[in-house]
């Protein structure tokens, strides 16, 4: 009786697994070796959540700069203290914290853009500046990620924290990427219109 009960549970397991890589598009759980002719070697949940978290810096490494060069000291320190906490093996949950003060930080500058009424010095123009080239980065590391993502299969013996933080990853990447290019223009917008030098690459990203 017991033996049937454990075999229960680790296919119901197995199935609910399934079902969440299937509506993410995420493919086969069950360890299925049938591939289209475009897939290439899987990724996994380690390697996914190392990527994630190198592209995930450099933007709150812009994010700072941004913040700094626009006199938002209290939010950029902030930030900064976010990215130091950030680590490889971060968890879904510590994602999560870094995703809201990025967004808590997005709002700022929007807000602190849109009333135009900031001067900037020299140096801060500078800062400014190396703040969009972060962005930039950040944004190509985010893209570069889609094929990534597309090939994480996580199996039954990737059940964990760094399995359940790949599938947040996976969730939240398209619209982290739709949010930073937003992100992005309105900064450039920002630099235009008061004589900020803009990285020569960062309008491709548009």
């Amino acid at each position: 009786m017991r033996r049937i009960f454990c075999a229960t549970v680790v296919s119901l397991t197995i199935a609910s697994i399934s079902s969440v890589s299937f509506a993410f598009g995420l493919g086969d759980l069950t360890g299925s070796k049938e591939k289209s002719g475009n897939d290439s070697a899987s990724v996994s949940a380690d390697s996914l959540v190392k990527s994630y978290v190198i592209g995930t810096k450099q933007v709150m490494s812009a994010d700072v700069n941004l913040l700094n060069a626009m006199g938002l000291k209290e939010a950029a320190a902030k930030e900064e203290l976010a990215s130091k906490n950030l680590t490889e093996g971060a968890t879904s949950s510590g994602l999560e914290d870094a995703a809201k003060v990025q967004t808590e930080s997005s709002k700022a500058l929007a807000d602190a853009m849109g009333a135009k009424k900031v001067t900037l010095t020299a140096d801060s123009k500078k800062q400014y500046t190396a703040g969009v080239l972060d962005l930039v980065k950040g944004i190509k590391s985010y893209i570069a990620m889609s094929s990534d993502v597309k090939n994480f299969k996580p199996s039954i013996t990737s059940i964990g924290a760094s399995a359940n933080a790949a599938l947040y990853i996976a969730k939240s990447l398209p619209d982290s990427i739709t949010n930073l290019k937003n992100t992005l223009k309105r900064s450039i917008d920002f630099a235009k219109e008061n004589k900020i030098e803009v990285p020569g690459d960062a309008t491709s990203l548009l």
